[in-house]
């Protein structure tokens, strides 16, 4: 512990040294310098002051000037005096002073004294680190909030997204807020895509596919590669000091994949979805494409088969009149029946025409179907 004497009588700062060098670190000095200049100089825990110093000064002017400094708030002052009434003592407290003594000085007093300075002092530092401590790990259980508010915020923002350019757009803003860089490999469906596509270069393109055969992390030097079955992020320039604050951003980068991963598979689900629905349309065009065919084909070999039987009876009931021996207006008759028949197969034969049309129609649009 180092302490401050400040005395005008050379021979009591001499006693002082004498008795309590061996034990403490104590400077003297007999109250001609600045006072504020001795402690910022030597930095005691203790200063032991005389009142009368012979100067315009007092020891209680003295200890004001130390007591309106608060950077020595905890520095404790004892006054030493030959000055003893209630009224001197109540000055010294009134000043400044924590404690006072009496000269002569009772040596066993004093060192009894700065044993409990010293307690007190022992007693300060470790509530000083115990708030020191329960101030940093304050600040550590707000970060970690505000890291892991973060995960939770990117992986509600993307519950919905299936773009992976979004995806890693809210990927390269996430590591941006954390004060790094990145670039990445999706693998979905069998195919490689890598952003930033048009700034990646041709070494980070290797090395995230080296990820896509690698352990899940991946260290090298202020770098991190991050790797699992869906996806491989390298994430760039983590310059930080503290080993703590690596470790933390480690796990939170770990986590962050794994929710990416989460996001690929879905990605991927709703592309293998896609695919069999797509398979199942184009069977389906298929199938009625040659439906529509077959049933085409069936209406013009209907319409043939009706075309020929119209006109066989025509012909056929042309050749009976002759035999029928039927007058003129009973021919006539006949042969109108003969007529109407033939309009009556003419717009059937029509309505044939338009279903072609309209199978045609319906052919072509589920062509265009995807």
């Amino acid at each position: 512990m180092k302490i401050l004497s400040v005395d005008d009588n050379p021979q009591n700062r001499a006693v002082l040294e004498k008795a309590l060098s061996k034990q403490y670190e104590i400077t003297s000095s007999d109250g001609s310098e600045p006072i504020l200049a001795l402690m910022e100089t030597h930095q005691p825990q203790v200063v032991l002051m005389d009142i009368m110093l012979g100067t315009d000064y007092t020891g209680y002017d003295l200890v004001k000037e130390i007591r309106a400094n608060s950077a020595y708030n905890n520095c404790e002052i004892i006054f030493i005096s030959a000055l003893t009434s209630s009224e001197d003592k109540l000055n010294a407290y009134g000043s400044g002073g924590d404690d006072y003594i009496a000269k002569p000085v009772d040596f066993q007093e004093l060192r009894e004294k700065l044993r409990r300075v010293e307690l007190r002092q022992s007693e300060r530092d470790g509530l000083k680190d115990m708030y020191e401590m329960a101030s940093n790990t304050a600040f550590t259980s707000m970060q970690q909030a505000s890291e892991l508010g973060e995960l939770v915020t990117f992986f509600t923002d993307n519950l919905e997204v299936t773009d992976l350019e979004i995806l890693f757009g809210n990927i390269k803003q996430y590591y941006a807020n954390a004060g790094v860089k990145c670039c990445v490999e999706f693998r979905v469906a069998n195919e490689y895509y890598q952003y930033p596509k048009e700034t990646i270069s041709d070494l980070e393109r290797e090395i995230l596919e080296l990820g896509r055969s690698a352990k899940r992390i991946v260290p090298f030097g202020s770098n991190l590669l991050f790797n699992s079955h869906a996806c491989s992020m390298l994430v760039k320039g983590i310059h930080f000091n503290d080993d703590e604050v690596i470790g933390r951003l480690r796990d939170n980068f770990a986590i962050l994949l794994t929710i990416v991963d989460s996001r690929i598979d879905f990605i991927e689900e709703q592309i293998e979805k896609r695919s069999i629905r797509q398979k199942a349309i184009n069977s389906l065009k298929n199938q009625l494409t040659d439906d529509f065919s077959t049933i085409k084909s069936l209406c013009l070999s209907q319409d043939e088969q009706i075309s020929k039987l119209v006109n066989d009876l025509s012909q056929a009931v042309q050749l009976k009149i002759i035999t029928l021996g039927l007058d003129e207006e009973q021919e006539s008759e006949l042969m109108g029946l003969v007529d109407e028949t033939k309009e009556v197969v003419a717009e059937t034969l029509g309505l044939s025409f338009v279903l072609e049309d309209k199978l045609k129609s319906i052919t072509e649009r589920l062509k265009a179907v995807e």
